[in-house]
C-alpha cells in the first residue's frame, strides 16, 4: 500500500470552524418576518446606498442590511439605529475584519492565561 501524505491546512485556515458547526440562516432568524421587515426598512431608509463606499446597490442581492454592532456583541436585532445598508463587497470586508478581531482577542486571552 502506498504511503499517503496527511492533509495540510495552511496556518490561516486552521482556526476556521467547519460550516456544519454554524447554524443555518433559518436557525439564526434571518427567515423570520420581523427580520425581513427590518431589512427592508434599513434598505429603504438608506435608499439602497452603501454607507461605506457610497455605491448605489443595483439589486436585492447586492444590497445587504448589516448590524452595526453585531448581535453576538449585544447589538439590538431589530433596531433601525443598529442597521446600515452595505454593498456585498463592503459587507464581506466588514465581516472578515470582525472575525479577525474576534480571533485575535481570543488568542490574546489564551496567551494571558497560559503566561506566554
Amino acid at each position: 500500500m502506498p504511503f499517503r501524505i496527511g492533509s495540510f491546512k495552511p496556518p490561516r485556515l486552521r482556526g476556521i470552524k467547519k460550516p456544519e458547526d454554524r447554524p443555518n440562516a433559518h436557525q439564526r432568524g434571518y427567515c423570520s418576518n420581523a427580520h425581513k421587515q427590518w431589512r427592508m426598512a434599513v434598505l429603504i431608509r438608506d435608499a439602497y446606498q452603501c454607507q461605506d463606499c457610497k455605491k448605489i446597490c443595483s439589486g436585492k442581492r447586492d444590497a445587504h442590511a448589516d448590524h452595526i454592532l453585531p448581535i453576538a456583541e449585544g447589538g439590538a436585532r431589530y433596531d433601525l439605529e443598529n442597521g446600515q445598508c452595505l454593498c456585498a463587497a463592503c459587507h464581506a470586508r466588514k465581516t472578515l475584519r470582525e472575525n479577525r478581531d474576534a480571533d485575535s482577542q481570543s488568542d490574546q486571552g489564551t496567551q494571558a492565561r497560559s503566561g506566554f
